[in-house]
C-alpha cells in the first residue's frame, strides 16, 4: 500500500538524457576546456544539462540537482559526478542514468554516483 503512490523513474527520459548526454559530450567538453576564455558559454552549457537532469529527477525529486563534471588527469578521462542526496527516488534514478551511460560514453567518460 505505501508503495502504491511511488514514482518509478522513467526509462524513456533516462535513454532521452543519455542520447543527448552523448549528443552534447564534445560540447559540454569543449565548454570546459575553454572556460577560461568563454565563462558564460560554461554556465550556458552547465545550465543545459541541468535542465535535461531535471525532466528525469523532477519526477520524484523537487529539491536541487547536485551534479559536477571535470577533466581527471590521471586516468585521462572526463568525470560525470551525480548525486543523489540519500533520496530513493534519485538513487534509482542515478544509478539508471549510470549504468545507461556508462555502457555509451565509456571511452570519454567516466561516470561516478555520490551522495
Amino acid at each position: 500500500m505505501f508503495g502504491l503512490f511511488k514514482k518509478k523513474v522513467s526509462k524513456e527520459k533516462v535513454n532521452q538524457f543519455c542520447d543527448w548526454f552523448c549528443q552534447n559530450s564534445e560540447r559540454i567538453i569543449k565548454s570546459v576546456s575553454q572556460a577560461g576564455n568563454d565563462n558564460s558559454f560554461m554556465m550556458q552549457v552547465l545550465d543545459e544539462v541541468e535542465n535535461e537532469l531535471a525532466k528525469i529527477y523532477r519526477d520524484g525529486y523537487k529539491g536541487n540537482i547536485e551534479f559536477e563534471y571535470g577533466f581527471n588527469k590521471d586516468l585521462q578521462k572526463w568525470d560525470l559526478f551525480l548525486y543523489h542526496m540519500n533520496n530513493k527516488y534519485l538513487i534509482e534514478a542515478t544509478s539508471l542514468i549510470a549504468t545507461t551511460l556508462e555502457a555509451k560514453v565509456k571511452d570519454t567518460w567516466l561516470i561516478h554516483i555520490g551522495e
